[in-house]
């Protein structure tokens, strides 16, 4: 009977075990190809050459390229692209592919950085290049010549002298590998929002194989024979007005100079916003170069009062004989540099005068004290010291009513300022702006902004923005349906999954998530949406009903706790929080937190645990450095045993102690100095935690013989 018991046994276990097996082979699941591709999309986009760019719209069309805005499917970003203009006859294609090639090998921050070069589909050359949003230097030029004051503004003469020195920069690191760029202006330089400086267009650019000039290191050589156009030989090339006499001439000799002298022209026009040649034709400017009418600036544009330093500067760099020019780009910088400093220029060869007006305008406190000192002493040795003070007293009060009246001045211009700058500025800054503590009035900004005729691409901006300040109000209705409005977008992802699932657990956007709810969003909720769910804690907190009780309160404690720490412990087991006699206490001991505070930083700070509003609180053997951390909660009792705290001096401990208040610390004694341990025992009551373990483990056993005398009696 048994063995046919066995026998059932086996059989029923045989067919079970081909059940389970099933579920779990691999082979009999196979996915189709449309299902493998959907997983490789990058390496898809890789494998799609003829399709790779996406042209958007034309940027700039010149003499030699027109420039497009195309979208780059393999990185997933907008470029801009160069096709010849000039594309009959291969020679010009070959000169444009040079152009693309040699700046490739120029790898500078201040170099417009080339990123791929070849045919399209149709046979046409092109390479892709770094779109810069912002400015050519010629446009910012033209329109501080034109007196924008928003331009004004922006560029004060340090602000161009910043960007000459960044343009030096480039051309110096040119010089390096031996590359003249024989064709710099404003026209090719780019000027960014963000401070961006790029040297463009080197389609006259050469390779000279010169020794390198002192004070540049030994770089890799470039190939002139490749890079070098060869039709250029014997032709004049660049721009009247920035050319060298040198360049002028049809076989004259391109040196580092001529582009020195180019350099010159440049902070000619930056300080003038004239060419330093006269000229009604390009046949007069150019003679005027060869023959060196250079007009001095301040003679140009006396309006202007260019200091003398920088006029120094730009007649050496502007020199007839290339001999008397500066003998590397590093030695023009550096004179920039000096002016800057507010030291004289070698150029100008300034006198003792010169140089101590510098030196008083670099000292100018220590020499305005120097000054009055010896004034005052004047007075006092003529003996008018009565009306020494009376003309004193008058010169500080009419000094503070003209610094009052300047104050009022200032404040009036910055508020015109302001008002004219109009709507569109305020808006897009809103847009730019990740401040979320304003959500209200940035809300009525962007209502306000979306009331305006603007183009598709900004409208879903708004909304997109709009959407998240909802979002962070816990507004859950509107923010859906401005993401409706935006569209898809990475940024917006998870946030409008879960806006769509709390607006049905929350119908009405008037009220705010219980603790248990948002606690729920927290816990499900990416480390990508990190910073946003701060900001609707933030919010949520400031509006939460003061009457909420701190047992409430516990679930959403540890689901931030948990989201600040990068772990999931409180959602595995609940905090250990309990109401006793004394008051909330709550038990930390091995929990793996190190924060325990949100910091908006500038705008606002919390501790996580203050709701809770704990009597006692228990952080025994956790990874806690510096108590510091729980700054923002009074506690009678704190259990710190076992803690990694790196400074036990006692200055240390009692200061990061003092603001809980304490009655009674818990620690290891013999973890710390007896100096501090004796300093603590005079603010509180101090038990030892080692000590405090010895009875509890003693215990059970004296039970034990209790209960064993008792029936023994019985």
């Amino acid at each position: 009977m048994a063995t046919e018991d066995t026998k059932e046994l086996e059989e029923d276990f045989s067919r079970r075990e081909e059940t389970l097996r099933g579920f779990y082979d691999s082979e009999a699941v196979e996915l189709t190809e449309e299902e493998k591709s959907s997983l490789t999309p990058i390496l898809n986009s890789l494998k799609d050459n003829e399709y790779r760019y996406r042209e958007i719209g034309a940027i700039a069309v010149g003499g030699e390229k027109r420039i497009s805005l195309v979208h780059d499917h393999r990185l997933d970003r907008r470029v801009a692209m160069a096709r010849a203009v000039r594309n009959q006859v291969p020679q010009d294609i070959e000169q444009f592919l040079r152009e693309a090639r040699l700046t490739a090998n120029l790898a500078h921050p201040n170099i417009m950085p080339v990123y791929n070069m070849g045919l399209d589909k149709d046979g046409d050359a092109f390479f892709s290049m770094e779109l810069i949003p912002g400015d050519s230097l010629k446009s910012i030029i033209r329109k501080l010549r034109d007196g924008e004051d928003a331009y004004r503004q922006k560029y004060p003469i340090g602000t161009l002298l910043n960007i000459f020195t960044k343009i030096c920069d480039a051309i110096a690191y040119a010089h390096s590998r031996k590359v003249l760029h024989l064709d710099i202006k404003p026209d090719n330089i780019r000027v960014g929002e963000f401070g961006e400086v790029l040297v463009c267009d080197w389609g006259l650019a050469r390779v000279i194989s010169s020794e390198a000039p002192a004070g540049y290191s030994e770089v890799v050589e470039l190939d002139g024979d490749i890079l070098n156009d060869m039709t250029l030989s014997g032709t004049m090339k660049g721009t009247p007005g920035f050319m060298a006499p040198e360049q002028t001439q049809a076989y004259g000799e391109k040196t580092m100079q001529t582009d020195i002298y180019a350099l010159g022209a440049l902070l000619y026009m930056l300080l003038t916003f004239e060419r330093p040649v006269e000229g009604q034709s390009a046949n007069e400017m150019i003679q005027n170069t060869r023959a060196g009418k250079i007009i001095s600036p301040r003679r140009r544009r006396p309006d202007r009062r260019v200091p003398k330093g920088l006029v120094a500067v730009i007649m050496k760099a502007l020199a007839l004989d290339p001999k008397d020019r500066y003998e590397s780009v590093l030695e023009l910088r550096k004179e920039i540099q000096l002016f800057q400093s507010g030291h004289p220029t070698q150029a100008e060869h300034a006198g003792w005068i010169t140089k101590t007006s510098l030196l008083l305008q670099r000292h100018n406190r220590v020499a305005f004290i120097l000054i009055f000192f010896l004034i005052l002493l004047a007075f006092v040795i003529s003996g008018n010291l009565i009306a020494i003070s009376q003309e004193k007293a008058e010169a500080v009060m009419q000094r503070k009513n003209a610094e009052a009246n300047f104050m009022l001045y200032k404040k009036e211009q910055q508020v015109t300022q302001a008002l004219g700058e109009g709507l569109g500025e305020a808006v897009s800054y809103t847009v730019r702006s990740r401040d979320f503590v304003n959500a209200y009035p940035m809300i009525q900004l962007l209502e306000t902004g979306l009331k305006e005729n603007i183009d598709t691409v900004k409208r879903k901006n708004l909304y997109e923005q709009k959407g998240i300040l909802h979002f962070v109000l816990q507004q859950f209705n509107a923010a859906n349906a401005c993401f409706e409005e935006a569209g898809q977008s990475q940024r917006i992802g998870q946030l409008r999954a879960l806006s769509l699932k709390y607006a049905e657990l929350k119908p009405s956007d008037g009220k705010l998530l219980s603790d248990q709810q948002l606690a729920e969003m927290f816990n499900e909720s990416r480390t990508a949406n990190q910073m946003t769910l701060y900001y609707v804690y933030y919010h949520h907190m400031r509006r939460r009903p003061a009457s909420a009780k701190p047992e409430d309160y516990v679930v959403l404690a540890g689901a931030v706790l948990d989201k600040l720490n990068y772990t999931k412990y409180a959602q595995n087991q609940p905090l250990r929080f309990k109401q006793g006699k004394q008051g909330n206490e709550l038990d930390l001991s091995r929990a793996p937190y190190t924060a325990y505070s949100i910091n908006i930083i500038g705008v606002y700070r919390s501790n996580i645990l203050e709701p809770l509003e704990l009597t006692s609180l228990n952080i025994s053997n956790t990874r806690l450095e510096n108590l510091y951390e729980l700054k923002g909660i009074k506690l009678n009792e704190l259990n710190m045993a076992g803690l990694p705290i790196a400074n036990r001096r006692k200055g240390s401990v009692l200061h990061q102690l003092a603001p809980f208040k304490l009655k009674k610390v818990v620690l290891d004694v013999e973890d710390f100095p007896k100096d501090t341990i004796e300093a603590l025992r005079q603010e509180m009551e101090v038990i030892d935690a080692k000590a405090a373990e010895e009875p509890v483990k003693k215990s059970p056993g004296k039970e034990a013989e209790t209960v064993k005398k008792k029936e023994k009696d019985s």
